[in-house]
């Protein structure tokens, strides 16, 4: 059986395709944001927060693949990769490197200014703390990386775009949608609201760039985990979004440090996926 759709035939059908697609965002949003913000406002604890929070993200999962799949006609498991596969590989890269890069760049931090960072770790009940962490991270990077990075890869051609200048649209208008996605973050309506905005808007450029190049989501997808778990696990700070039982707190996150610290973990990941994960380039590319 064929999975890739069949490409429209006239140019008011490739509108309708468009229209469909177009209108596919705002509903995809939609339905996050009331299943995101709606549900975990019932939570009693950081426990059911956490909870409730991995079934509003399942949930949405499954519709965002529903709507792909029946309202778009497009083959769900292509917004994986164009071979309909994760890049599993490019994962494993993407996580342990940015994991590793990560982690060193805390530390480092907490040695130069230990007046920060707090050990917050409550020893009972952490492993299934940090297992509904994990579970949440994956939930939660997964979905976005569906919304912000294959829908955003597959909306004009039904191949993911590799012409340069095409690429640059779509890397900014990716940036933009992951910053509008985080808007109603806690760390957005303090004091470094715009460290933090520019930080999304940075991931989000980055993070598109390398589905693109590797035609999969599976490379961003492991750097996208590796980056929150590091915050869920070991570094949490004051105003996350969601509370969890990490093992140090710091008391402000949001500066220039931070962005120094995106920039720089976000290239070492970058050339460490294109350099062990290189992905031919369409017959787009050359014309």
């Amino acid at each position: 059986m064929n999975d890739k759709p069949r490409k429209p035939m006239y140019p008011k059908e490739k509108m309708s395709r468009l229209a469909k697609w177009f209108f596919g965002i705002p509903l995809i949003y939609t339905l996050w944001r009331f299943f995101s913000v709606a549900m975990p406002s019932y939570a009693e604890s950081p426990r059911m927060e956490i909870l409730l929070n991995i079934i509003s993200y399942a949930l949405f999962i499954v519709l965002a693949l529903l709507v792909v799949q029946r309202f778009l006609n497009f083959p769900a498991k292509r917004m994986l990769g164009e071979d309909g596969k994760l890049d599993w590989r490019g994962f494993a890269i993407g996580f342990a490197v940015m994991l590793g890069v990560q982690l060193s760049m805390n530390f480092i931090a907490m040695a130069v200014n230990p007046q920060d960072f707090k050990y917050t770790l409550d020893a009972q009940g952490w492993i299934l703390d940090w297992t509904l962490a994990l579970v949440l991270v994956v939930a939660a990077a997964f979905l976005e990386e569906l919304l912000t990075r294959a829908y955003i890869a597959h909306f004009v051609n039904d191949d993911m775009e590799t012409r340069p200048l095409n690429m640059l649209y779509y890397c900014l208008a990716s940036a933009l949608l992951f910053a509008i996605a985080h808007f109603s973050n806690p760390e957005v309506a303090g004091s470094g609201a715009f460290y933090a905005m520019a930080f999304y808007f940075m991931m989000g450029f980055v993070l598109m760039l390398v589905t693109l190049r590797t035609r999969s989501i599976g490379a961003a997808l492991g750097i996208h985990i590796a980056n929150n778990l590091v915050n869920a696990w070991f570094f949490t700070y004051d105003n996350a979004a969601v509370k969890t039982n990490a093992l140090y707190t710091q008391a402000n996150n949001e500066g220039p440090m931070l962005l120094v610290q995106a920039a720089v973990s976000l290239a070492v990941c970058t050339l460490a996926v294109l350099y062990h994960r290189p992905m031919p380039l369409s017959k787009e590319s050359s014309r």
